[in-house]
């Protein structure tokens, strides 16, 4: 009998391998059917042994893990900057890549935690668009953001820009359309500011499907940062996503995996990371550029927005 597959896409160079494992394991831990879930790894030269050690959390968890290899050379050309590889942009070609069975498959950053099933997102309906994704409120709340948006993408004051974390995807009108050429040929030619990201808003501007906040809860929003908890456009939506995150996204500078076990913060980290078969490599993993950074300070904005939830929610 043919499996009806949940396709969900990640990619990785080897520096993240072990934080792919947590994200699969976050899905497959809070979902009713794994045994329908194919992820595809869009492995940028992962060592062979940190591979064994995600198909074995795979495997266990009662899912199937599919790698496919990406020739990174294909994207000597695509502009980087900051924490952004090229693995970032290897989404870009999974029209290109998937075999011919995949319609539609689910795109999923590797720095963030699932907590609901993950099927509610595979079967809600986008309307025959495209791609769906959620709105970015970081972007979307500050003047200075959107004045940029409109200045390097052509953004109209009325339109949405959205956070790129989390999408699904119309793998069907992206083959037939050529979708990832248009992308790829911006992101090749142009130096944007949040990248392919940026390049997706442009192509997909005015037609792409909204999912709800709580698929994709960043710093922004669960932090409540100051442009967002004083917006009446905003604040009710972010507080109703921040108390109820069905995707918790580390999206920016502060990573779980940098710092000790902190409630709040990172202990869901730590907990899905036990599941896995990386459960044993030593932590916090602190990266080079720890400067500025300060877990005292991040749990504090948490737990001050926790304050303000109370006020206003």
């Amino acid at each position: 009998m043919k499996t009806d597959w949940i396709n969900i896409a990640l990619a990785s160079d080897d520096n993240y391998a072990q934080h792919v494992s947590v994200v699969m394991a976050s899905v497959l831990l809070n979902t009713k059917h794994r045994n329908r879930i194919r992820f595809f790894l869009l492995s940028d030269t992962i060592d062979n042994n940190k591979i064994m050690l995600l198909q074995e959390t795979v495997s266990s968890l009662g899912a199937k893990l599919v790698i496919i290899n990406i020739n990174n050379c294909e994207f000597n050309n695509v502009y980087l900057s900051g924490h952004v590889s090229k693995a970032a942009y290897f989404r870009l070609k999974l029209a290109d890549i998937l075999p011919f069975d995949v319609h539609k498959i689910i795109y999923l950053d590797v720095d963030l935690l699932v907590f609901e099933d993950i099927v509610e997102v595979w079967e809600t309906n986008i309307y025959n668009k495209p791609i769906a994704a959620v709105p970015d409120y970081g972007i979307m709340a500050s003047a200075r953001l959107m004045k940029q948006k409109a200045t390097v993408i052509g953004f109209g004051e009325e339109d949405i820009y959205f956070n790129s974390g989390v999408l699904i995807i119309d793998v069907d009108q992206w083959r037939e359309k050529a979708f990832a050429q248009q992308v790829l040929n911006l992101v090749e030619t142009t130096q944007l500011p949040h990248h392919d990201q940026d390049a997706l808003n442009k192509v997909f501007i005015n037609n792409w499907y909204a999912l709800p906040l709580k698929w994709n809860v960043i710093p922004p929003v669960f932090c409540l940062f100051t442009k967002i908890l004083f917006s009446i456009k905003f604040r009710q939506a972010a507080i109703i996503a921040k108390k109820n995150p069905a995707i918790f996204h580390y999206a920016g500078r502060y990573k779980p995996w940098e710092f000790g076990k902190k409630n709040g913060f990172n202990d869901k980290y730590y907990d899905y990371l036990r599941e896995t078969s990386f459960k044993d490599v030593k932590m916090p993993q602190p990266s080079k550029n720890m400067r500025g950074k300060s877990l005292l300070r991040q749990t504090l904005r948490i737990k001050l927005a926790d304050i303000w939830c109370k006020i206003f929610g």
